[in-house]
């Protein structure tokens, strides 16, 4: 629900944790503010708790943070843009596309995990400039397992949109079902999202001149 997101800024805070360890650390940080409301949105569907050692990524309590990097670029290839991911479902479905993207087959993007604008806004300039620099930003698009227009925040312009891989892809409600048939319907699953990934990435060239010359 994105109505927590019509709130003036600096009344509310809206988290959107991926899995459960990352609530305590959103919420203590959130409280730790004079900010009068605290949104939490969580899901229910249970997911793999992945293993952020073996994987290189963050611990969970980086969620206070706000964002943080889950695959930074390959320095080694051209860079093909970033990823800005939030929700539950959908973040569980980037976690099984990470051993495709660091095999060399797949794109060579930065995926960032999208947790709360607020907290992330919160941060030093050091930091911020570390996980989401301004190029990588105008050079991104969003995931999520809600609306486009709840990921308002995190889209830098109107050609990001067009790439988002988001659950009212085709401007619809979904009609419901188990955790996976909702994903795929919502084309938040791995596979779906594989292939906006691969578009994502393929059209840099195309994507960054709209930036430029809309």
């Amino acid at each position: 629900p994105a109505v927590t997101q019509l709130f003036p800024d600096g009344h509310i805070i809206n988290l959107h944790p991926f899995e459960h360890n990352e609530v305590a650390p959103m919420l203590a940080a959130a409280l730790a503010t004079d900010v009068p409301l605290i949104a939490l949105h969580l899901t229910r569907p249970g997911v793999v708790i992945p293993d952020r050692t073996a994987l290189g990524v963050p611990s969970h309590m980086e969620a206070a943070r706000g964002a943080y990097v889950i695959r930074a670029h390959d320095p080694r290839q051209p860079q093909e843009g970033t990823l800005l991911v939030q929700g539950t479902a959908s973040t569980e479905s980037v976690y099984e596309l990470l051993p495709w993207l660091e095999s060399g087959d797949g794109p060579n993007v930065k995926v960032v995990a999208a947790l709360s604008w607020q907290l992330f806004e919160l941060q030093d300039k050091d930091y911020r400039n570390a996980v989401l620099p301004r190029a990588d930003w105008l050079d991104s698009t969003v995931i999520s397992n809600g609306a486009r227009r709840a990921m308002h925040d995190w889209l830098p312009h109107k050609v990001a949109e067009d790439y988002a891989m988001c659950s009212d892809w085709d401007n619809r409600w979904r009609t419901g079902g188990s955790t996976e048939e909702v994903k795929v319907e919502a084309q938040i699953d791995a596979a779906s999202l594989k292939a906006g990934i691969a578009r994502f990435a393929a059209d840099r060239n195309y994507r960054l001149s709209r930036v430029v010359h809309p």
